[in-house]
C-alpha cells in the first residue's frame, strides 16, 4: 500500500494525527477524502478540548439538509455566534496553558472570520495545525468517490470517530486542567493524575507547545 485515505476533521484528535503522521514516515501519499457526502455526529465538524469542568465537545452548525450533500458543498449555519462562542472556550480552556500566548494569534484570526464552507474552515486550521506542528504533510484531495478502493491505498475514512474509543493509548503529557483523584486507602500516597486521552490537537499544542510532535510520535 502506498497512500492512505482519510476523511478531513475539525481540530483532529491525535488518533487522527498518529495515523497520518505514522503514513507519511512510511512513504505513504495522504489522500483527503473530498467526495463524500456529509456525516454527522462525526469529527468532521466536532472537536474535543478540556476545560475547567472536564471534556467539552466543541461542535461546526451546518445548515439544514447537509447530509445528502457533498462534503465540500456543506454550508457553516451562522444563525448563532458559534465562532465566538468556540474561541471562547478554547481561551477559557487554554488561555492559562504554557503556549497559549505563542499559538493562539495564528488561530484567532480564523475564528474572527471562519469561511462560508466547513470544509474550507477544516482544511485551513489543519494547514495552520501542522504549521504549529513543525510538519509538512502533502496532502491531495481524491478526484471521485468510491466505495471500494484498490489494493494500493490503505482506507482509513470512518475509522476514527466520536462513537468510536480511542486507537491508541498516547503518550501521557501535562493537561492544565487535568484530573485527579484520591486514593481513599491510603492518605499517605498523593493524589494521582488521570490522563484524558485523545483530544483535540488543540489540547497537545497548548500545553506541550514545540514537544507535540514528540509526544505523537511516541518517542
Amino acid at each position: 500500500m502506498t497512500k492512505i485515505l482519510i476523511e478531513l476533521h475539525y481540530l483532529p484528535c491525535l488518533d487522527y494525527w498518529k495515523t497520518i503522521l505514522e503514513a507519511h514516515n512510511l512513504g505513504k501519499k495522504v489522500i483527503l477524502e473530498a467526495n463524500e457526502n456529509y456525516t454527522k455526529q462525526s469529527y468532521r465538524n466536532r472537536t474535543y478540548i478540556l476545560g475547567a469542568n472536564g471534556k467539552l465537545a466543541l461542535t461546526v452548525p451546518v445548515q439544514k439538509g447537509s447530509q445528502r450533500i457533498n462534503i465540500k458543498e456543506v454550508k457553516i449555519d451562522y444563525s448563532t455566534d458559534w465562532n465566538r462562542q468556540h474561541w471562547q472556550s478554547i481561551k477559557s480552556a487554554y488561555g492559562k496553558s504554557p503556549f497559549f500566548i505563542h499559538y493562539a494569534d495564528f488561530l484567532e484570526p480564523i475564528y474572527e472570520n471562519p469561511p462560508v464552507l466547513l470544509w474550507e474552515f477544516n482544511y485551513k486550521l489543519l494547514t495552520i495545525c501542522q504549521k504549529l506542528l513543525r510538519i509538512s504533510i502533502p496532502i491531495k484531495n481524491t478526484e471521485n468517490f468510491e466505495k471500494e478502493v484498490d489494493s494500493q491505498i490503505l482506507d482509513k475514512r470512518n475509522t476514527i470517530s466520536p462513537k468510536k474509543t480511542a486507537i491508541f493509548a498516547h503518550q501521557e503529557y501535562y493537561q492544565i486542567f487535568g484530573n485527579k483523584f484520591e486514593n481513599r486507602f491510603n492518605l499517605d500516597t498523593e493524589n494521582k493524575f488521570i490522563f484524558e486521552n485523545n483530544l483535540s490537537i488543540l489540547d497537545l499544542l497548548f500545553n506541550e507547545g514545540t514537544n507535540a510532535l514528540t509526544i505523537i510520535s511516541g518517542k
